[in-house]
């Protein structure tokens, strides 16, 4: 059991004692100010108990209750300034009522609707995070990339005492430890991750001392006291707005009541253990306190009770008046230029449910654009040399473009990708980070956020299964999470796929896991020309965009590339070699394997067409199923694992479009479904262009 003799109230900051006291009233602690606080704790406390009557009867979802924390979430919520920016999870509805947000769109969230009024730039608060602890980053990140461009903004983010355990959790401490960030780490300490006692959470004797092995002040506060949490926040946004980088608040308190309306605390704490903490109540603190002033009465307390419950009718009742969306609204903000293909799966839907078909605009727009490289002097480049000139111009004409990650600055990366880049532009837009792939796509998601563009590079493509949280938690669902009102402009560039001869981890293909992330674009070039306009063409895009360049090919031949900037159609395959017999389909390293597979058996009166993907996702399906409806014939060859992959998909597709036009069954040539091998005998994985020659020959019935 946990009681409040458990706890070391002497060293905690006080300011009200628990018999609403004070020993020294700060001189910023005006009547207005103790009034306005209080008022808002017990506009959150009718929310919250409202709230979860109205869960009981079937009017919201499963609902998170914050009875206990009210202290934590106002006092630090009145301390920041307008303009700051909030990173909640998934508690702090305090916190949103004191920023402003609408109760409406609270309880919107609450109620499982489409955030439409959510919108983090106009009300400067992020939508909850379900993902516990993996918003750190993001704050930390966005606090960069506002400081990066001139702005006063803080940062405060949230969290309880189970989330210290999450590894974003540490990559967001130590971002922000090292960048020095402007961000404010708010812990609320109850004692409880839902059932899991906090001694089985973490060894450590309070959580304040996590934050010092990152170099970040922390402070311990009573989580109880509203003044003495306002206090600890106004110090750490005066600190962070000087220059002198992040603070750690941890707050003492208790959770009243459930961790959400889906719990049952008697599972795990009894009811003596609850009534031991009563006294404690945060509300009844800060009440004395007023009264000892002669700052509230009774009549003041029912008033205030009387309008906070009116407020939360009057918007439960309009938002449960609010009309569910149509299907379309599932697809309509994926992306901001929402692929055919969704399009297409949408209308299949509708078509089956009987529903007339949605108009969702710019289902066609990924293809629009010329696919014609520019007139004009050329160089000859390696695809090393091409990407390096594409980051070259794409950082020179946009200020807001940052290039992070691992070795990427004095090094200029282990592939020498970036070389140049950190002499050029500086070491506050060429950043060399930790060693933390999650905290480094968690981080450019929050410059993103914060209107920056970030370039995030992964060192191995082996090395981004860390990351693979924040790139499928946030980074492919942000713009749908907030119904376009917040995109995420940013790259996540890696090396990919072997041949190459390295260890582990170094050479593996994971671009069908990327390819099932929703709302991700996925680019593979094969040649140095596609490779500089189409990293061009991803920087710019307002989706973000996984970037992934085949090793194999950095340096394996020069072509003449145009000196001018050029974008190139994100969606759109190449045809590199024309035929009439088979369409051999592929990407990546295997495109220049398969061109030597259709010269070798060109020989023996095979007519092989060429289409090289370049975009695996959204991939073209017009320029495939239009070649494969004159051939009759497909081929897919990929480097990677055979089931599931990027070939499964498309063979899959192509049948059902094309089933009747097909003279003999598609098939695939892929790696085994076994991790990849030791460098000695990588030979053994590697898809060579004989035994393409020889699924050529099969399919040509020879």
């Amino acid at each position: 059991m946990k009681a409040p003799s458990d706890v070391d109230w002497d060293n905690l900051h006080e300011l009200v004692d628990i018999n609403g006291g004070i020993a020294d009233m700060p001189s910023w602690l005006t009547r207005d100010l103790a009034v306005a606080m209080y008022t808002d704790m017990v506009g959150t406390r009718t929310f919250d108990r409202k709230a979860t009557i109205a869960q009981r009867q079937g009017r919201i979802g499963t609902y998170a209750i914050a009875e206990g924390h009210e202290a934590i979430q106002i006092g630090s919520a009145h301390a920041l300034r307008p303009g700051d920016f909030v990173y909640p999870g998934y508690r702090e509805h305090g916190v949103q009522i004191v920023r402003g947000m609408p109760l409406e769109t609270i309880l919107s969230y609450w109620r499982g609707l489409p955030n439409t009024t959510w919108d983090p730039p106009a009300m400067d608060q992020m939508v909850i995070t379900v993902p516990i602890g993996s918003h750190l980053p993001h704050a930390v990140g966005h606090a960069y990339a506002r400081r990066m461009l001139g702005k006063d903004v803080v940062t405060a983010t949230y969290i309880g005492d189970g989330g210290t355990s999450e590894n974003d959790f540490h990559s967001g401490l130590n971002f922000a430890g090292v960048w020095k960030t402007p961000t404010v780490f708010i812990a609320s300490n109850n004692f409880y991750a839902i059932s899991v006692p906090y001694e089985q959470q973490t060894a450590s004797a309070n959580l304040a001392d996590k934050a010092l092995g990152y170099g970040i002040p922390s402070e311990r506060v009573n989580g109880f006291d509203v003044v003495a949490v306002y206090d600890a926040t106004l110090r750490a946004v005066e600190r962070a707005a000087r220059g002198d980088g992040p603070t750690f608040i941890e707050a003492i308190c208790y959770r009243f009541g459930p961790h959400a309306t889906a719990d049952d605390p008697a599972l795990y704490r009894t009811k003596d253990e609850e009534e031991l903490w009563r006294p404690y109540d945060p509300l009844l603190r800060m009440r004395k306190f007023l009264e000892s002033n002669d700052w509230w009465d009774d009549a003041r307390e029912s008033e205030s009770q009387t309008e906070a419950s009116d407020a939360f009718d009057r918007a439960l009742d309009t938002v449960s008046s609010i009309s569910l969306p149509p299907r379309s609204d599932i697809v309509r903000h994926s992306f901001e230029k929402v692929p055919e293909m969704v399009v297409e799966q949408l209308h299949r839907m509708e078509t089956d449910a009987g529903e007339p078909l949605s108009d969702v605009p710019g289902s066609d727009i990924w293809l629009v654009g010329e696919d014609d490289l520019p007139t004009g002097p050329t160089t000859d480049l390696t695809m090393a040399d091409a990407i390096n000139a594409a980051l070259h111009h794409e950082m020179g004409i946009d200020p807001t473009t940052v290039l992070l990650g691992q070795d990427v600055a004095v090094a200029g990366g282990v592939f020498r990708i970036t070389a140049g880049l950190l002499e050029k532009y500086g070491s506050e837009r060429v950043i060399d980070t930790p060693i933390n792939e999650s905290g480094i796509i968690g981080t450019a998601i929050g410059m993103a956020m914060a209107g920056a563009r970030p370039i995030a590079e992964i060192q191995f493509e082996g090395f981004s299964y860390p990351a693979f949280d924040q790139i499928a938690s946030h980074l492919g669902r942000i713009r749908f999470r907030t119904q376009g009102n917040t995109s995420l402009p940013m790259v996540v560039r890696m090396p990919n796929g072997a041949g190459i001869g390295a260890h582990e981890h170094h050479c593996d293909s994971p671009e069908a896991y990327f390819a099932h992330v929703p709302g991700v674009v996925v680019v593979i070039p094969s040649t140095p020309a596609d490779a500089k306009g189409l990293l061009a063409a991803a920087i710019r895009s307002n989706d973000p965009v996984m970037f992934l360049e085949p090793k194999v090919l950095y340096r394996a031949g020069k072509e003449p590339v145009p000196d001018a900037s050029y974008e190139l159609p994100i969606g759109r395959a190449r045809i590199r070699r024309g035929g009439s017999d088979i369409t051999l389909v592929t990407y990546g390293g295997m495109v220049s394997v398969s061109l030597d597979a259709a010269d070798e058996v060109a020989q023996e009166g095979i007519d092989v067409e060429v289409i090289d993907l370049r975009t695996i996702y959204p991939w073209d399906i017009e320029t495939v199923t239009g070649s494969v409806r004159r051939t009759g014939r497909l081929l897919f060859v990929q480097e990677p694992q055979r089931t599931g992959g990027v070939g499964a998909e498309i063979v899959a597709e192509v049948a059902e479009r094309c089933g009747y036009d097909l003279a003999a069954p598609p098939r695939r040539l892929a790696a085994t479904d076994a991790p990849w091998p030791q460098f000695a005998i990588e030979h053994h994985a590697m898809i060579t262009a004989t035994m393409v020659a020889s699924e050529l020959r099969a399919l040509a019935g020879q």
